[in-house]
């Protein structure tokens, strides 16, 4: 049992000289931070150890210019447990990165030191100018590799300006440590530095580094939202976003036409960031802006802000409309929009400072829209929006403004007159409605009452004077009336009126075989007035015309007595005139028939004796007796019982009186050779004999 207890004893030994060294080692203080000040000196901030059974001794602090060491400690250790911050002067943290870690020491008999603590490096900034001037570049040297789990995982970038005032400029992500700060302070010295905080319970700041900084970047150029047109005044107005640079002092707005790059207009202040161009032609055509931002800071020779460059132009929608009245029906016409990606256009539309309404939406490469069965003798607007993805942006055209009206319509049509010039030629005088527009005057032609058919037109534009005259070459007007009428169409085309029908006066003549021309004719037709009487004109034997008769305007045959005129050639031609009256206008007209002849028959024949000295004087010659003869040649030859030729003349108005040389010839027969042609080139001859008596003589 002694060596039992014996081991007992031992172990119990052991167990007592063991279980309190384990103890007595402490777990390394965290160590969270380590800031350097404007001297260098680097302040560290850690969180201590747990101490159960209050063993604790000191910190000691151990420092090194490189991460590989040499490490040596720094004085004095802290013998205060609860101690959480210590610094380091003339730890030269201004001239580079300066490493640390901490132990926890207690008061057991060495080894008495805890593991040392994370190794935490101090913030070294290097500041550079940029190349090109115009930023501050920054480089840090991380804190530790990789980031402390417990740290936050931004830098805080800080810049010391005016001096003594740091603001916060900006920050970045690890594991990043290089930063570009936009200078825009015009012209002076600049101090940065960095920091990453811990929590709550500490911050770590960098090493501080600077220089003379001058601003010579400009701004950033703006980027124009939209640019639209004011459709209340036809203005354009441009929108763009704020340059974000804090030194922006204003923009400069640019107008680009044929002319090139005008500056328009520069508006002040960085958030100021519309404008209305007052002077702008965005009612009639479109136009392109541009804007470029500048700051507060001059450089150059002569000075001049730092300005940015611009980006590409936007360009605002141009409307136009064309009416077509015929089909009713309004086209839209509309320039793109230039400047970014437009998703569709809407076009709407305002009736008479109605309500708008939306006409239709279009694909963006569309540039026409079609309003029809609009209304005629009123108003519309047209505006075209260009939307942009998702609705935005957007941008309005023009206010196109679009009066509808409808050409006069002609209202009345009249013939005045159609009058026969020739067998071939009948004239059509037609009364038009000069205060109206018309497309066409079709005139339509009918004959022997058959239907009416399209013989002529005449184009709406030009007519002057009221009047239209047609001239028709295709008739026989020696044969038939003919009914004219003219069918009138408005503008558009569309038939509007009918004219009255005006029939002309087809004349006939016949000669009868007692002595009379017989005239008929059909009366004129359609006057506005009546007809007031008939003129009936003579002529003889192609001779001048003379008026025979004047009949009543309800008279439309005559007969001629001609038996008078048996010295004629039998040729009687005659026209007939219509005079009208009564006429509203006070316009009144004539109309003139065809030209119709009688022709009476020729009357020939010879006597088969004649006496000389008969108390008859028309016994007392030989000669033809005739009637409407009208001789154009004549010859008559007598012959004795031998056939010798004896006697002959030319002259049909001279007979033989039985003398040959002035002596009577013996009585007898005698034979005769008489031949003739008459006025209408008809020839005729006849032979015979003829009986001489000599009478008392």
């Amino acid at each position: 049992m002694r060596p039992l207890a014996t081991g007992i004893r031992l172990l119990l030994l052991w167990a007592g000289l063991v279980a309190p060294a384990v103890a007595q080692v402490l777990d390394p203080p965290s160590l969270r931070c380590a800031s350097v000040n404007v001297s260098g000196d680097v302040t560290l901030n850690w969180v201590v150890p747990p101490d159960p059974n209050g063993v604790f001794q000191q910190y000691e602090v151990y420092h090194s210019a490189a991460l590989g060491g040499p490490y040596a400690l720094v004085p004095p250790a802290i013998l205060v447990y609860g101690t959480t911050s210590f610094t380091h002067f003339g730890a030269g943290a201004h001239l580079a990165p300066q490493y640390y870690y901490v132990v926890a020491v207690s008061s057991a008999p060495p080894p008495n030191s805890s593991a040392p603590s994370d190794t935490l490096a101090s913030l070294f900034l290097d500041v550079t100018q940029s190349s090109p001037l115009g930023s501050a570049v920054l480089d840090w040297t991380p804190q530790h590799v990789p980031h402390l789990p417990t740290a936050d995982t931004l830098y805080d970038i800080w810049m010391e300006y005016p001096v003594g005032s740091w603001q916060l400029i900006g920050s970045v992500e690890e594991p990043t440590t290089h930063f570009e700060h936009v200078i825009s302070i015009c012209e002076d010295s600049l101090t940065f530095r960095v920091s990453v905080a811990n929590g709550g319970l500490c911050t770590s700041f960098s090493s501080r580094d600077g220089d003379e900084f001058r601003d010579d970047t400009p701004p950033s150029p703006p980027v124009i939202t939209t640019v639209s047109v004011d459709t209340a005044n036809g203005q354009a107005t441009i929108d763009w976003g704020a340059s974000p640079e804090g030194d922006t002092d204003g923009y400069i707005v640019v107008l680009i036409d044929a002319l090139g790059n005008t500056i328009i207009d520069t508006v002040w202040g960085q958030n100021n960031t519309f404008y209305q161009y007052l002077l702008s032609d965005a009612a009639t055509l479109p136009e392109s802006f541009t804007v470029a931002a500048f700051d507060t800071c001059w450089t150059g020779n002569p000075p001049s802000p730092n300005t940015s460059a611009t980006l590409d132009p936007h360009t605002t929608i141009h409307a136009s409309t064309s009416y077509n009245e015929c089909a009713s029906s309004v086209t839209i016409t509309w320039t793109l929009y230039g400047g970014w990606p437009v998703a569709n256009y809407e076009v709407y539309a305002q009736q008479a400072g109605g309500t708008w309404f939306l006409l239709g939406i279009f694909n963006p490469t569309a540039g026409t829209a079609l309003h029809e069965n609009v209304l005629p003798f009123t108003t519309y607007s047209y505006v075209v929006k260009a939307v942009g993805a998702n609705g935005t942006p957007w941008s309005l055209s023009n206010k196109a403004i679009r009066p509808t009206d409808y050409p006069p319509v002609p209202q009345f049509n009249y013939i005045r007159v159609a009058t026969v010039l020739a067998d071939d030629h009948i004239q059509v005088v037609d009364s038009v409605d000069g205060s109206a527009a018309a497309k066409r005057y079709i005139l339509e032609r009918s004959a022997n009452g058959e239907p009416f058919e399209p013989i002529a037109t005449r184009s709406g534009a030009g007519v002057s004077g009221g009047t239209l005259v047609f001239d028709d070459l295709d008739v026989e007007a020696d044969q038939r009336s003919y009914s004219y009428r003219v069918q009138v169409e408005d503008s558009c085309g569309t038939p509007v009126v009918t004219s009255n029908t005006a029939a002309t006066i087809h004349l006939r003549a016949e000669a009868d075989l007692e002595g009379f021309s017989r005239l008929s004719w059909n009366g004129y037709g359609e006057w506005a007035g009546t007809v007031g009487a008939y003129a009936v004109y003579r002529s003889i034997s192609g001779g001048p015309w003379e008026q025979l008769v004047l009949l009543p305007g309800g008279q439309w045959t005559y007969s001629d007595p001609v038996q008078d005129l048996i010295a004629t050639d039998g040729g009687f031609c005659y026209y007939v005139e219509a005079f009208e009256v009564g006429n509203p206008s006070g316009i009144e007209a004539y109309s003139r028939s065809n030209e119709a002849c009688a022709v009476q028959e020729v009357q020939f024949w010879l006597p088969n004796a004649f006496i000389a000295g008969s108390a008859i004087e028309a016994n007392t010659e030989f000669r033809p007796v005739t009637a409407y003869t009208g001789f154009a040649s004549y010859q008559l030859i007598i012959y004795n019982r031998w056939g010798q030729n004896i006697w002959s003349t030319n002259d049909p108005a001279q007979g033989w009186d039985g003398k040959v040389g002035g002596t009577y010839v013996p009585q007898g027969m005698y034979g005769y050779y008489c031949a003739f042609e008459n006025g209408e080139g008809r020839k005729l001859d006849k032979r015979g004999t003829v009986t001489f008596l000599w009478g008392r003589e």
